[in-house]
């Protein structure tokens, strides 16, 4: 049985007294992260997005025009995304569960199992699609024809319930994949039987750490810089730019309370 609330005191505990190894592990998805916002920002400028006139009505228009350079950086910004997205997932998993990582500032390997991680994230986005699709026809459906607008609501409300259920039991299988454990999917289904709740749980606490602190730091960088935009302009804008760091910062830890919690419970399930 999963220990809900002492799941979430040792990845917070966990989380906390090993943030330099957490920023190692981060470091080099981070940095291609960034090279695809710059990918982003060239291909929205070549594109002529940041171009705008503004009309007789005094409307602001944007000229934005067709550029094949602009699709091509376009392009490379949502390959590195994703690159970055799931190398960091796997250099989590692997850390949280082998203690492999963490020594070292560039990790960002190119090999089988990313590839075989982007399938599986590429199945799962699939099955949702599949049961969105059925579960929005349904609800259509019976809309359509009884035309009763409560009963409609209702099946939204047990469709998303639903699909809530089918992602938490599937919520292990990345964890396996980065693992090279055999058959991620379905042993993530059969081990979650029963746990979905005490899960559900767990990421509500985390999620509400989580928010608490990017509350106070926004509350305490918003605050110091508009108080010192009084002194200068140009000071409380530095300080306002303290978001971009704090932003990753909140996503990190995120990230790796995510993770660990994941880890420790496949370590109660799989005794």
């Amino acid at each position: 049985m999963i220990a809900i609330v002492n799941t979430f005191k040792k990845s917070y505990k966990d989380v906390r007294g090993h943030l330099p190894q957490w920023i190692k592990i981060a470091f080099a998805p981070f940095v291609v992260w960034f090279i695809a916002l710059v990918s982003m920002g060239i291909g929205l400028y070549l594109s002529g997005e940041f171009n705008f006139t503004i009309n007789e009505e005094g409307i602001i228009q944007s000229e934005a025009q067709g550029s094949l350079a602009g699709d091509f950086f376009t392009i490379i910004h949502y390959v590195l995304e994703t690159l970055a997205a799931l190398v960091l997932y796997v250099n989590a998993f692997r850390y949280v569960t082998l203690e492999e990582g963490g020594d070292k500032w560039w990790a960002f390997s190119l090999n089988k199992r990313l590839v075989k991680m982007f399938l599986y994230y590429l199945l799962i986005i699939i099955l949702f699609a599949v049961y969105g699709g059925i579960a929005a026809g349904i609800t259509m459906g019976s809309y359509f024809l009884v035309e009763n607008i409560f009963l409609a609501g209702v099946l939204g409300v047990l469709s998303a319930v639903g699909l809530i259920y089918l992602a938490t039991r599937l919520t292990l299988t990345f964890l396996y994949v980065a693992v090279d454990q055999k058959e991620p999917l379905r042993t993530s289904w059969r081990l979650m039987k029963g746990n979905v709740l005490r899960v559900l749980g767990i990421f509500l606490l985390m999620g509400l750490v989580i928010l608490g602190i990017a509350i106070l730091g926004a509350a305490i960088i918003g605050g110091g810089g508009w108080i010192l935009s009084f002194i200068n302009i140009w000071l409380g804008g530095i300080i306002f730019a303290l978001f971009i760091p704090f932003g990753l910062f909140v996503w990190l830890v995120s990230i790796a309370l995510m993770t660990k919690a994941l880890a420790l419970v496949n370590k109660q399930l799989a005794k």
